[in-house]
């Protein structure tokens, strides 16, 4: 850099050695900009991945050295003792960040040395390299051998700002949006128990409860497909043959039917369940709008179907009416969403779904790489096989069977080529869907591991926020604590005394 005398200097040696300054990051970067960007990387030691973000945050470039700080000009350099590692950097690139504890004269005077002529700071190094580079250049970076938890303890300790702290760990994806709540304190118990199984004792029974509820029906979902309790119902007879085909139905005496009567059971306390928390949802509006909800309403949708149908027809099964009700019963696929009802009480299923939201762009790119590559090599192990004798690639679509379970490298073996044309083709097909796939399944690992590990990661930061807000007695109102702690049940709140 040629003008050299205007940047703030940063020294990085241990105390007592010699060595040389060095500059921490790469190029200055210009304060103010307003850009953002995240990478997936995986912390160096550890197996737990992480969302390492870098954004630009707006400091305050003026230097209120004419209102202030009169024992340090703008021209001091500050030497700033971590951990026993000294760095030295003006003062008026502190107070870029005026509210910080470095920017601060009256606050940073407490942990001056005046043997060492130094401020110094027994607190973790190699975090200061990024919160020094944030005074720098506005940018702020987790080290990636820092855990996110003692990073943001650093981040509080030199008081870098609630505003700064809260987008950092929305970029990190370390953040749940505020939960709207009900402000009737009835609505507002109701809602805990069927929405927090945490808030308190009934509402864990009632979650247990619902668990019971949804895995029995997943269960006679299953044994209902069992030959033993299917029906075979004649269609028509051809010659001596009679031509059958078996499907279970409810009986026009359904009651006497075990299976109907379990889904009576599971499907009204479902339906009671769905309307509970409609009632007690503060957003009616946006209720149905959540996917778990709309979860919710498939999978009781194919039991009023059958109740329908099996009350309108009464035991008839012909008629226009009837066949457009029995039209209906292909409802019954929506059975299958009961499954993800787990979703609420499972953390696995969770961290899956998390997962496979987020890595929308790299699923997108690996379903077009799939049909890009299914019309290619089917199109060529067509014209290379068509002229071979009871071939099984009879068509251009006939193939991509073939091409999709060869491209994923599945390889079923039911369909394969004959002519050593073909096999060449194979082969290309099957090492272009390896290479495809190791470059779109990594960055989808990294996501799946940094969900996996975000329970623990946020339990860990909320302990972080207690122990910081603690010790300073109070917390700001509408400040991190309240955002990242959670909050009391409503029961005692709701049953109180005053």
């Amino acid at each position: 850099m040629s003008n050299t005398s205007k940047m703030p200097r940063v020294n990085h040696s241990p105390v007592g050695e010699g060595a040389g300054g060095s500059w921490f990051g790469g190029s200055t970067e210009t304060l103010g900009r307003a850009t953002s960007e995240t990478e997936l990387v995986v912390r160096t030691g550890s197996s737990v991945g992480s969302f390492s973000s870098a954004f630009t945050m707006d400091a305050d470039l003026r230097h209120p050295w004419s209102s202030g700080f009169p024992n340090n000009p703008p021209d001091d350099i500050l030497t700033i003792n971590i951990g026993g590692f000294q760095y030295q950097t003006r003062a008026s690139t502190l107070a870029r960040i005026p509210k910080s504890l470095l920017a601060d004269p009256k606050r940073r005077d407490a942990f001056y040395d005046a043997g060492t002529k130094s401020y110094f700071f027994d607190r973790n190094r190699l975090a200061f390299d990024s919160i020094l580079e944030y005074y720098r250049t506005g940018k702020i970076v987790q080290p990636t051998t820092v855990p996110i938890h003692v990073f943001v303890r650093e981040m509080l300790f030199f008081d870098l700002g609630d505003e700064m702290i809260h987008k950092f760990l929305r970029a990190e994806e370390l953040h749940d949006e505020p939960e709207i709540l009900p402000t009737n304190k009835v609505q507002l118990l109701v809602y805990d128990l069927f929405n927090c199984p945490d808030s308190s004792i009934f509402a864990r029974a009632i979650a247990i409860f619902d668990i019971c509820m949804v895995l029995t029906a997943i269960i006679a979902l299953c044994v209902i497909s069992l030959q033993a309790f299917q029906d075979v119902v004649p269609v028509g007879d051809f010659g001596n043959e009679t031509v059958q085909h078996r499907k279970f139905e409810y009986k026009v005496n359904a009651f006497s039917n075990p299976f109907f009567v379990v889904d009576v059971i599971c499907n009204s306390w479902f339906i009671f369940d769905i309307v509970v928390r409609f009632a007690a949802s503060p957003e009616k509006r946006l209720f149905f709008c959540n996917f778990m909800a709309i979860v919710d309403v498939l999978s009781i949708t194919p039991f009023l179907e059958d109740v329908i149908v099996t009350a309108t027809t009464n035991g008839r099964s012909s008629g226009p009416s009837i066949n457009f009700l029995l039209a209906f019963r292909i409802l019954r696929l929506f059975r299958v969403f009961k499954v993800l009802k787990m979703d609420d009480y499972s953390d696995g299923l969770k961290v899956l779904t998390q997962t496979l939201r987020s890595a929308k762009k790299e699923l997108g790119i690996m379903v077009l790489f799939l049909v890009v590559g299914a019309i290619f090599f089917s199109t060529t192990m067509y014209y290379a096989e068509r002229e071979t004798t009871n071939t099984d690639y009879t068509s251009i679509p006939a193939s991509f069977w073939w091409a999709v379970i060869t491209w994923t490298t599945i390889g079923y073996g039911d369909i394969y080529p004959k002519t050593p044309g073909g096999k060449v083709v194979g082969c290309i097909c099957a090492i272009t869907g390896v290479l495809a796939l190791g470059m779109i399944i990594p960055p989808v690992v990294r996501r799946f591991e940094h969900y996996f590990y975000r329970a623990q990661n946020m339990v860990e930061l909320e302990l972080v926020f207690r122990e910081h807000y603690a010790s300073r007695k109070s917390a700001k109102p509408g400040g991190l604590e309240g955002r990242y702690t959670k909050r009391t049940s409503s029961l005692k709140d709701f049953f109180a005394i005053t």
